[in-house]
């Protein structure tokens, strides 16, 4: 079918389009304000410089995890011609396209601060680029779960492969794709002001240090919950050919959008709420008790929309004719 090979080396070309496309604009960004840095402070630009040239290297992990996406798919592939197959293809390159444009674009909000923090505190510097480290490491998850969906994804795909389960990992796909979205956004956004706050008080660093740790998992949770989400998907098979197809598909992309919009939602305030408490610690490091307790609060609560969303989900795919 001219359909299914169509979609076949669209979701090869969508893969790596994606992952550069997010890798050259964030390195661009990360770069720019770099240069900027060191013209503000001479005497930093030796670290400036070695902080810039490490979180480049580390934004374009998304694109080469993109590119062997894309020689996977396009080297030994098989039922080219199944409209099935495809579907599962395009679901793998939302998922690692989506997640490489995320991430690189979250890392370059890093490096970004960084880069000013170590302009603002050059005798610092050492601490600062080790903080970078941390914060741009964890924000690759998401691309590293993405790349374990499409495996998997691609793993599963057969000859013949029917329509219906073919949406069902293309559905699988989805999640990531969507899903990793939120956490990003959150993540840029927290790790930004916590490497700012470092660059406006370096005495604060042993208590922004551990307040990050517990931030940055927190926010990378909606995630992990879309990556739960994705795996339930994959391992659960629709019964019989493509038949009365409508409603099962119906229920299973509402369940697909149900997490990933609470997830988008949840990261995104989680992010917003631990900036603004992390640069008040910057600020005001005696309350640092008070304000970690009340960040702690209010993402619990937070939290609990995710949780909602998930039960959701879940009960939408119980409820699809032969599934469990």
């Amino acid at each position: 079918m001219i359909l299914a090979s169509l979609l076949h080396y669209l979701s090869a070309v969508i893969t790596i389009i994606l992952g550069s496309l997010g890798g050259g604009i964030a390195q661009g960004i990360a770069g720019l304000n770099s240069i900027s840095a060191m013209q503000r402070q001479p005497m930093s630009n030796d670290d400036a410089s070695r902080a810039m040239i490490v979180g480049l290297a580390l934004i374009e992990s998304g694109v080469i995890i993109a590119l062997v996406t894309t020689l996977v798919m396009l080297v030994g592939a098989h039922g080219v011609s199944v409209l099935g197959v495809s579907f599962a293809e395009l679901g793998i390159a939302l998922a690692v396209g989506c997640a490489a444009i995320s991430i690189s674009i979250a890392s370059s909000q890093v490096v970004r601060a960084c880069t000013h923090a170590i302009s603002r505190q050059p005798l610092f510097a050492s601490k600062i680029f080790t903080f970078m480290l941390l914060t741009q490491s964890i924000i690759e998850a998401p691309i590293i779960f993405a790349f374990i969906v499409g495996l998997i994804i691609r793993s599963s795909t057969t000859p013949d492969l029917t329509i219906a389960n073919g949406l069902r990992l293309l559905s699988a796909g989805l999640v990531l794709a969507i899903g990793c979205i939120g956490p990003a956004i959150g993540q840029a956004i927290f790790a930004r002001a916590a490497c700012t706050s470092i660059g406006l008080n370096k005495n604060a660093y042993s208590k922004i240090f551990p307040f990050t740790l517990i931030s940055e998992a927190v926010i990378e949770t909606p995630v992990i919950f879309c990556l739960l989400f994705s795996f339930i998907i994959l391992f659960t098979n629709f019964p019989g050919g493509d038949a009365n197809l409508t409603m099962p598909c119906v229920m299973l992309f509402a369940s697909v959008f149900c997490i990933c919009l609470g997830a988008l939602g949840a990261a995104i305030a989680i992010g917003r709420i631990s900036a603004v408490s992390c640069l008040q610690i910057a600020n005001n490091e005696a309350a640092y008790g008070t304000i970690l307790r009340t960040n702690l609060l209010t993402i619990a609560f937070i939290e609990s929309t995710l949780i909602y969303s998930l039960i959701t989900s879940l009960l939408l795919v119980t409820k699809i004719p032969g599934t469990l």
